[in-house]
């Protein structure tokens, strides 16, 4: 099986076992995201899956199966949508087992049915209440890597920009590596391979906080953000994109202490510590990452 759609404008192709994270803000750029994802899996024959919370399983698959008429047997079958909290949390608290369990399970069925690859997305607000096990979820989406790059599956992580904090979104980064944004798939140099994620960075819940302080949308109006200079978010642009200090010295045509000196004030203007949350912040100001 060589490249395959995701069916979302202005993304190439992909090849089976690849696991993305999607981010986005809001539902009206989710739905961009999630129902051109389903539509094409419908439309190639595959098999579908949508966990979700945020939106009625019914109205989900309404909306992807469309009306009733001579497909709507077929692409009924091969969709399936379920909240997401009854499959994340099954025994009552998140998983890592149980959700391999899943996941295996979900292959296995769409493979006995005849069906030769599974396109499943999963929308993650059902952490933000920090239910039990929820701390291993970065353990799980960090092995979930190895374990699919033998699967005939394309797995699609969603993650709404306007509920998950900082330092939720950072070890989103370091787990997944390819991002989705603005219709455009990154290939993720924050990303760390599971022989390298440290686990014990996903501590208590104490030590995370889930959901992000302010109101969602107000990325426009943060007075810290919008106290950088144009160099500084030159740099901060091409740090997104993976880049040496040495080489953003290159390629802005700037000193290395230049450069050293513009992120030592960035860093200090946004209260940050790390070239993985300056790379969050940047992806919701939506400053251009590759």
């Amino acid at each position: 099986m060589n490249g395959l759609s995701l069916g979302i404008p202005g993304v190439g192709v992909v090849r089976p076992g690849v696991h993305f994270c999607a981010l986005y803000s809001g539902p009206v750029e989710r739905d961009r995201l999630l129902y051109p994802f389903l539509e094409e899996g419908l439309r190639q024959g595959d098999k579908c899956l949508c966990l979700i919370d945020d939106v009625e399983p019914a109205l989900v698959r309404d909306r992807a199966v469309g009306q009733p008429g001579a497909t709507f047997s077929r692409r009924s079958a091969q969709l399936d949508v379920e909240r997401a909290s009854d499959v994340y949390l099954r025994s009552g608290e998140f998983s890592v087992d149980d959700m391999m369990s899943f996941l295996s399970e979900s292959v296995n069925a769409a493979r006995g049915d005849g069906f030769d690859l599974l396109r499943a997305a999963g929308e993650m607000s059902w952490v933000l209440p920090g239910p039990p096990g929820w701390d291993d979820l970065f353990r799980y989406e960090a092995a979930l890597n190895r374990v699919v790059e033998q699967m005939p599956a394309i797995l699609i992580c969603l993650y709404d920009l306007q509920k998950f904090g900082a330092d939720m979104l950072v070890e989103v980064l370091r787990t997944h590596p390819k991002v989705l944004l603005d219709r455009t798939v990154i290939v993720n140099p924050h990303y760390l391979p599971p022989t390298e994620y440290p686990a014990a960075r996903v501590a208590a819940a104490n030590r995370y906080p889930l959901v992000r302080v302010g109101s969602p949308g107000d990325e426009g109006t943060d007075p810290e953000w919008a106290s950088l200079t144009e160099g500084e978010l030159r740099v901060v642009a091409a740090v997104t994109q993976g880049s040496t200090n040495r080489s953003i010295g290159l390629q802005l045509h700037l000193s290395r202490h230049t450069v050293d000196a513009h992120l030592k004030h960035v860093y200090l203007k946004l209260g940050i510590h790390s070239r993985v949350e300056l790379t969050v912040l940047a992806m919701r100001h939506r400053v251009p990452t590759g």
